[in-house]
């Protein structure tokens, strides 16, 4: 035998045993999954397939209040109907509001908050809102700033050629 033969029948039993783990893999998959669904090892990859999508279209149709049997479209309209429903209701809109009514309620709930704190009055459009904002930002700002001022003037009582305790011209840390 000439030393190609071992390495190759090596390579050979290699490749087989990763097949064979393949294939465990797969036939363990196929178990678990089948198992789940209510369908039998033995049945083919597309009826595996269908019946998990049966089970979870039956379990999303039964979370939001549909027949388990419902179609996606059904779920789907289910399903946005209630979360339009639980937003229609955290911003006080009525029961059955379309998107556009609780658009504008929440557009209303924004403009009053953010209006209000700017001093807007209700009737304002959003650019003057906006301006409104800017210019209590900036007073805001320039108030803050004025105080920092205030606070770092040396008082009347300190002598005025005496160098603030935090400057270079300290003598440092004493000892």
């Amino acid at each position: 035998m000439t030393q190609e033969q071992p390495k190759a029948n090596e390579e050979a039993r290699s490749q087989q045993a990763w097949t064979d783990i393949g294939r465990r893999i797969e036939a363990q998959i196929r178990h678990d999954l089948a198992t789940w669904a209510g369908a039998t090892e033995t049945d083919s990859w597309e009826v595996i397939g269908r019946r998990i999508e049966a089970k979870v279209r039956a379990g999303f149709a039964t979370g939001v209040g549909v027949k388990p049997e419902s179609t996606w479209e059904e779920v789907g309209r289910a399903a946005e109907a209630r979360v339009r429903a639980d937003i229609a209701s955290g911003v006080g809109a009525q029961d059955g509001a379309t998107w556009d009514q609780v658009g504008r309620r929440v557009e209303i709930q924004v403009k009053t908050g953010l209006g209000n704190w700017a001093r807007a009055s209700p009737e304002d459009d959003w650019a003057t809102i906006g301006r409104k904002i800017g210019d209590k930002i900036e007073k805001t700002v320039k108030e803050a700033v004025e105080n920092l001022k205030a606070e770092r003037k040396p008082s009347e009582q300190e002598p005025a050629d005496k160098p603030p305790e935090d400057s270079a011209a300290s003598p440092g840390p004493s000892v």
